[in-house]
């Protein structure tokens, strides 16, 4: 009884119509998610093909990450690999998997990415991603194999995005992304649902803005400690749109000295479903010869349908 709850609950967070996937946007990577979930314009780290396959072309150092996420008080869990590689004046490569199941491993959904970025000059960068999505059912799962619904326990499709960052000013970027281009049918069910027809994973478009308050530090007369933590801070901004909802999420990222750093974010969903979240984090970067450790924690409060659900992930990051 109780994997076929947690099915029945699997289906009903991930397949807002029991129609198709939803592969939601949960994001990816401890930074963002301290940030609120505002790294469409920053997208400077190995998270970046996630949110803006753009900042690749401004990455000029090898990266490599892991993150491990738990939502849902842990019955949904997340985990993702992802590398960068610069390749000179061509710009910059990526690849990333991300693996989510809920914990009785009826269910789970893949992403795989294929990534591509390029600074066309100081001021402007695009990027592209070849999106690969996977689902599959446990078919030896009672409840799966006597349910008429599923005609099949497995589906894949292929998807692209585009985004662009522009940096018009030496402390300001504005970034923009489109997701999921290309209609990607995830259904594992001929028949619809409540007349509902079959639809593809939807589209997610992003828009936002970076300030790093370096600019600010230049000009303040407040000494030299106030001035080294303006210049290690930068707040972000983003409105995305995605299945007629919208979210407006902010965050602010704040260096106390060269190894600690705190963050802070906060997101409005407005839609069918409106909802808030708040987010915390924080990380530690460790020096190690020639290349740098960086580890991130956030986690996230959820409002709404999702109250007093917790969301944490950590990433370790190494740069190279």
């Amino acid at each position: 009884m109780k994997h076929i709850l947690q099915l029945i609950l699997s289906i009903a967070l991930f397949f807002p119509v029991v129609t198709f996937a939803a592969f939601n946007d949960i994001g990816v990577g401890a930074r963002p998610l301290g940030l609120g979930g505002a790294f469409v314009a920053l997208a400077d780290d190995s998270n970046a093909a996630n949110y803006n396959a753009a900042g690749l072309g401004y990455i000029d150092a090898i990266h490599f990450s892991g993150t491990h996420a738990q939502r849902f008080n842990g019955l949904i869990t997340y985990n993702a690999i992802s590398g960068i590689i610069p390749v000179g004046k061509i710009g910059s490569i990526g690849a990333s998997l991300g693996i989510l199941a809920e914990d009785s491993e009826i269910y789970r959904e893949q992403i795989v990415r294929i990534s591509y970025g390029n600074a066309l000059f100081k001021q402007l960068a695009i990027g592209a991603n070849l999106k690969l999505f996977g689902t599959s059912f446990d078919e030896a799962n009672e409840f799966v194999a006597e349910n008429p619904y599923f005609a099949q326990t497995s589906s894949s499709a292929a998807s692209f995005d585009l985004g662009v960052i522009a940096k018009p000013f030496k402390s300001l970027s504005l970034g923009a992304s489109v997701e999921n281009l290309l209609p990607a049918d995830m259904s594992i069910s001929d028949t619809p649902v409540d007349d509902t027809p079959i639809a593809p994973v939807p589209m997610n478009i992003r828009v936002g803005l970076a300030y790093r308050l370096e600019s600010i530090a230049e000009m303040s007369a407040q000494g030299a400690a106030v001035s080294n933590l303006l210049k290690g801070s930068l707040g972000t901004l983003e409105i995305a749109s995605r299945n007629d909802a919208t979210y407006i999420r902010t965050g602010i990222e704040v260096w106390l000295n060269k190894s600690i750093a705190l963050r802070g974010g906060y997101g409005i969903k407005n839609g069918s479903n409106s909802a808030t979240t708040l987010s915390f984090g924080g990380s530690a970067k460790l020096p190690i010869s020639s290349t740098s450790l960086q580890i991130d924690y956030g986690f996230q409060l959820l409002s709404g349908d999702f109250q007093d659900n917790i969301t944490q992930r950590f990433s370790v990051n190494l740069l190279l």
